[in-house]
Order: C-alpha cells, then structure tokens, then sequence
C-alpha cells in the first residue's frame, strides 16, 4: 500500500539496476541456412471440387506429415472403462493386461435397475389403465393425489374399514393397507392440521 509516486520511484529504481548480457550465448547462433523453411513445400492452387482427384491426392500425401507419423510409430491407446469400448475386447483377445472392473455389470447396476423398475411399473400401469371397466377387472392398483387423500380421510374421519373403501373407491384388494395404518399415513391440509 502507499502512494503510486512511490511505487513508480521503485520500479524505477529496479530498471537502472538491472544488467543485460553484453554478447549472444554461442549455443544460439545457427546458420538460418541450415534450418528447414517451415510450412508446406507444395503450394497448389485452390480450386473447390466435389470429386477426388490428383491434386487431393498430392496434398494428402505431404511428406513431413508422413514423416512425423512414421516416427511416431504404432499408437497404444489408453484403456478406456466404457462397456462398449471396442478397446477392451481387443485387449482381452490380444492377450493383454486387463483392467479391473470399474463398473457394475448391467444386471447389478443400480441405475440400469432404476430404469428396468420404471419401465415395467409403466407398462403394468398401462395395462391396468386399459382393463378398467371390463369385465373382470380387479380394481386400481396405481392411485393418483385425489384418490389417495379421499381413501385416507374415508378411513381416517369417516373410519371405514379397508374393504369398504376399496370397494367404493374401486380399488384393488389390499391397496388401502400398503398406505399405511392410521397415525402414520394420513392426509393434512396446508396449516399443518390433520384432515382435508
């Protein structure tokens, strides 16, 4: 902190002592004649074609790019931890080190399940959807809101028994108890009172 005049006396100060080398280090001093020219020997003209043709070819062909490739050798690519990584089963078939595995196998990952779990509560969803009011329809398995706050205060104020609510709301044998006993489901309103 403090003034800039005096931080400008500072550098100021620093400039004048400050030494430079008097001659050119000899390690540096190459003959421009001896360095290759950089970029491209080959300068065609460019012209827009939708064919392949010599002049492409030409090009593709640079002989420094060639060069650096050549020395570059054969690539190892790093081993990759994806299921799909084509990588892996060459590696295996090679005869190379395998890497342990980081990932859980399909069958117990836990997302993959998540997902299995959604699909087949849609399509059980779906098909109860499509039984309803045919003959020999058991009742609703899948609830939404309304039916459920109307279940909870059918058993909670009105104190029906199960049965009575399923059979007046249509539901499934058993599904009024997987809500839960009174006391520990039940329906309150936006004060924080219990009841609708």
């Amino acid at each position: 902190m403090g003034s800039s005049s005096s931080k400008a006396a500072k550098t100021a100060a620093g400039a004048a002592h400050r030494q430079y080398p008097k001659r050119v280090p000899p390690n540096t001093t190459a003959s421009p004649a001896s360095a290759p020219p950089p970029g491209p020997s080959v300068h065609p003209k460019p012209h827009v074609n939708s064919m392949r043709d010599e002049t492409i070819n030409r090009d593709a062909a640079d002989p420094d790019f060639a060069r650096s490739l050549r020395s570059l050798g054969p690539v190892q690519p790093s081993p990759t931890f994806s299921n799909s990584s084509v990588f892996n089963a060459y590696q295996q078939l090679s005869g190379g080190q395998s890497q342990p595995q980081m990932f859980p196998s399909p069958a117990t990952n836990p997302a993959l399940q998540i997902l299995d779990a959604r699909n087949r509560l849609t399509d059980a969803a779906e098909t109860e959807f499509a039984q309803m009011g045919r003959r020999g329809f058991e009742g609703k398995e899948f609830l939404d809101v309304v039916l459920i706050r109307q279940a909870l205060s059918l058993r909670d104020e009105k104190g029906l028994a199960d049965a009575d609510i399923e059979k007046r709301l249509g539901l499934k044998s058993g599904v009024v108890a997987r809500l839960g006993v009174k006391g520990i489901v039940g329906d309150v309103s936006l004060d924080g009172t219990l009841g609708g």
